[in-house]
């Protein structure tokens, strides 16, 4: 099992966003490995790098699936301001 399906079920399993060095044990835990620097950093890094996982503040961290999505937008992704919206997409400005 990979660290970062590892950290997934964890997370999944827990239901709610965990402190990183929490998340971190749980799927050494789960993995069968010993609490290394090297391993734990790897580990975080993957985390960091995989879009399943969310960052929530602090050294908390969450599944980006719990996010509610919005639907029925109507307007650009991009207020008038020039500003992306929270999803990330970077859409040209409605001229009318």
């Amino acid at each position: 099992m990979r660290a970062t399906d590892a950290a997934y079920a964890v997370l999944k399993t827990q239901g709610q966003p965990m402190d990183v060095q929490d998340l971190l044990d749980e799927t050494l835990t789960r993995l069968g490995l010993d609490r290394e620097p090297k391993v734990a950093a790897r580990i975080y890094t993957d985390i960091n790098l995989d879009s399943r996982f969310q960052h929530r503040g602090g050294s908390s961290w969450g599944l980006k699936e719990w996010q509610p999505r919005t639907t029925g937008r109507t307007t650009s992704s991009r207020d008038r301001s020039g500003y992306e919206d929270d999803d990330g997409d970077d859409l040209e400005e409605d001229d009318g």
